[in-house]
């Protein structure tokens, strides 16, 4: 009797829904809107082929397809009425616990595509980085901000600005974060050279549906049969459009938008596939378990409460009649009974077929994008540890027909033990929701006792009610010659930074050299000014010597003679004195330029560290520099105080005032026929600031970031070696623990502003 009833329950519809059917004449198209989230794209290819392929004509309906541009138009049309249906995100269970009665009829997207994108900004970077920045989040993205609150990220920490859907502004800085979808911005990028950084929610364990089909209670409620057409016209509009990419995609740019080029629309397609999982999944399947999911993860971060019903929320394409009037009239339906169960087994049965016959086509699609890939797969069972191995797996490792192994610790003990811990980790990472996909490469032991490198690529295909996984399918690839490639790489590297550090060594010492060697030219200066200063001061002992020997001779004759008088012997006695005078005066000045010329040479060549005053120090630099100076026809003005006093190098301050000098008169004082030079001193606090100042020509703008490159010069093959501003600046950094910077306009000379700590660090 129970079965009886129902038979009767499930025939009863179809029989009254056929008669309705074959009385009711042929209306007229229903015409109905569809509003889309964001402008035509390939996001949207399913509605474009349910239209262009005549699938919703076939079901009576005439629909209008509208693009959207903030993402919240599906709602406002949906809820107005405007519209009665709209493509919206996993925030359409939020918007039902706001009070807004919306149905979702189906998913197309089993993984949600939003990422938040970010510069990349080094090995170090994580989300927090994201906190005080500019971030650009779209509307509907919802999921980005639970997965803000899950790395416990509130939005008041974020400077949020309107978004602009233009990658640009990421490029240029204008924003950090920006919401985007995996399969879209991250291609203009990527085509622009940006190295970018993309945040998944899946990586903190959120994995929501993406673009979702939906309608209103007033819709289902007002025209059932409408909703189903629709949902199922679209569904079959979807299977075709992932099945035809390259035609829709010229669909898409001969009929809907020419914004995007090709090969962008492919891109977009292929990066869909495994986010849709048109193989897989029927597109349009929701799992009342993976709502609730959903559901609970928003309750988790205090976006909604906690059990939240989803009543009324998911849609049923095949609800269950309310039977309470059928009791009413059995008695009447007893003469129907056969043919009623006749119809009804007829049903079940083409039902079964044409699911077989789907099951069936899935997997041969399947077999030949896998077998085309070389691709192999193993099946695991999570409740019972059996592990299934394809056909192609068991040729990848020289099986011929069963496999070595059913179980996952089996298989474990076929992979190469250096590899069992990572694999084991990478296995928990997933299960634990820290990655959004099972990726995995190790090596594997073939039959022949070989080793592989392979990688496994996997996602849980079922979960139960709870959420808690059932099943999961894995890819299965040969990366050995990828990896064998990848090491050949390696070692080149290795050897490519060998010999970059030993041309460094060598450069090095070149540099050694070259500074060396321009000691040796001013220590060879040094010697020429010696000569040249003392020439005066020793010329005039020798003159005044030789005066003074003639005066003795002659008073020493006229005593001989008997004529010497007192006037001649005073006027003899008073030019001797003076001539003594003159002698000491010229002595006392060559002690002292021989003394100033021995403290720079002794500098010079031993770079010793000693206390000395900066004064007296930069006076001796100057005057052995004496002759070079007076034959370019250039002053000097020298303001140091005398207390100033240093712990530090004086040899390597003469080698930075000695290029300083040479850089005025070889450059600085072209095409002139003098100039000035001016030096001085001031101490602040623990540091002393010296200042060195020309008149000359100056140095360009645009030549200034460059004068302090080794081997930079105007002058090259003219007595130009580059080097002297170079060493200058080497010296102040890496000897004296100094900074210095260049001021200079071109006509106005140059002024180089030294810091150099009184005592220099060790």
């Amino acid at each position: 009797m129970a079965l009886w009833l129902f038979h009767i329950s499930r025939t009863l519809p179809f029989l009254v829904a056929a008669i309705c059917l074959a009385s009711r004449p042929v209306a007229a198209a229903e015409h109905v809107h569809l509003q889309l989230k964001y402008l035509h794209q390939f996001q949207f290819a399913g509605y474009y082929a349910a239209l262009e392929k005549g699938y919703y004509r076939d079901a009576g309906l005439d629909v209008q397809i509208e693009p959207g541009s903030s993402g919240n138009e599906p709602m406002e049309k949906v809820m107005s009425g405007s519209g009665e249906y709209g493509v919206g995100s996993s925030s359409l269970l939020l918007q039902r616990y706001a009070g807004k009665p919306v149905v979702v009829l189906a998913v197309v997207f089993q993984h949600s595509p939003y990422v938040l994108l970010a510069p990349h900004t080094g090995p170090t970077q994580t989300i927090h980085d994201i906190i005080g920045k500019r971030v650009m989040l779209a509307a509907q993205s919802e999921e980005l901000i639970a997965y803000l609150k899950r790395e416990d990220i509130s939005l008041d920490q974020l400077h949020l600005i309107e978004h602009s859907f233009n990658p640009d502004d990421l490029i240029d800085g204008k924003t950090y974060g920006f919401s985007a979808y995996a399969t879209n911005e991250t291609d203009y990028l990527d085509q622009a050279g940006f190295i970018y950084q993309a945040y998944s929610p899946r990586s903190a364990g959120i994995d929501f549906y993406g673009d979702n089909l939906f309608t209103s209670e007033k819709e289902v409620r007002q025209h059932p049969a409408r909703v189903k057409a629709f949902r199922d016209a679209s569904m079959r509009g979807w299977q075709y459009a992932m099945s035809h990419q390259e035609e829709m995609v010229d669909l898409i740019l001969q009929k809907y938008t020419q914004r995007n080029k090709r090969e962008h629309l492919l891109y977009e397609a292929r990066q869909m596939v495994p986010l849709v999982q048109p193989v897989l999944v029927e597109i349009g399947y929701m799992n009342p378990g993976r709502w609730q999911h959903i559901g609970n993860t928003y309750a988790d971060l205090g976006m909604l409460p906690r059990n939240m019903t989803l009543d009324g929320f998911m849609y049923d394409p095949n609800p269950r009649p309310d039977l309470r009037w059928l009791y009413a009239i059995l008695a009447a339906l007893t003469l129907t009974t056969a043919g009623a169960s006749t119809i009804h087994f007829r049903r079940l049965a083409s039902e079964r077929a044409a699911a077989r016959q789907r099951i069936s086509e899935s997997e041969e699609r399947l077999h030949f994008a896998l077998e085309g890939a070389g691709y192999g797969v193993w099946d695991w069972n999570v409740k019972t540890n059996e592990v299934v191995f394809s056909r192609r797996w068991k040729e990848m490792h020289g099986y011929a027909e069963d496999a070595p192994m059913n179980s996952l610790k089996g298989w474990e003990a076929f992979v190469h033990p250096d590899d069992v811990a990572q694999t084991r980790q990478a296995l928990l990472d997933y299960f634990d929701g820290k990655t959004a996909q099972f990726v995995n490469e190790y090596r594997m032991r073939g039959k022949d006792g070989s080793w592989k490198w392979v990688i496994d690529r996997g996602m849980i295909a079922a979960r139960d009610a709870a959420g808690k996984p059932l099943r999961m399918v894995c890819t299965h690839a040969d990366i050995t010659e990828r990896r064998l490639t990848e090491e050949k790489l390696k070692q080149l590297n290795e050897n490519l930074e060998s010999k970059v550090e030993e041309r460094t060594r060598e450069l090095s010492q070149a540099m050694e050299q070259i500074v060396e060697s321009q000691k040796l030219a001013s220590l060879g200066s040094l010697v020429a000014g010696i000569s040249h200063e003392l020439n005066t001061p020793l010329g005039n002992i020798l003159m005044v010597s030789s005066t003074l020997n003639d005066k003795l001779d002659g008073l020493h004759a006229m005593i001989q003679k008997g004529s010497l008088s007192r006037i001649a012997l005073y006027t003899v006695m008073d030019e001797c004195r003076r001539a003594s005078e003159l002698i000491m005066r010229s002595a006392n000045r060559s002690v002292e330029l021989i003394e100033s010329f021995k403290r720079v040479a002794v500098d010079q060549t031993s770079q010793r560290r000693r206390v000395f005053e900066l004064a007296a120090t930069v006076q001796d630099i100057l005057n052995a520099f004496g002759p070079a100076l007076r034959r370019a026809n250039v002053s000097v003005h020298l303001q140091v105080p005398e207390a100033i006093e240093m712990d530090s190098f004086p040899g390597h301050l003469e080698q930075i005032l000695n290029n300083l000098i040479t850089n005025s008169i070889l450059h600085g004082f072209e095409g002139k026929s003098g100039g000035h030079i001016s030096i001085s001193a001031a101490r602040h606090g623990e540091n002393v600031e010296l200042v060195y100042q020309d008149n000359g020509v100056g140095i360009a703008k645009d030549l200034q970031h460059r004068v302090f490159e080794p081997f930079y010069t105007t002058k090259l093959g003219q007595g130009g070696s580059g080097l002297g501003l170079s060493i200058v600046h080497n010296l102040t950094q890496a000897i004296f623990k100094g900074r210095m910077r260049l001021e200079s306009e071109p006509g106005a000379g140059v002024k180089l502003i030294f810091t150099l700590p009184l005592v220099t660090p060790p």
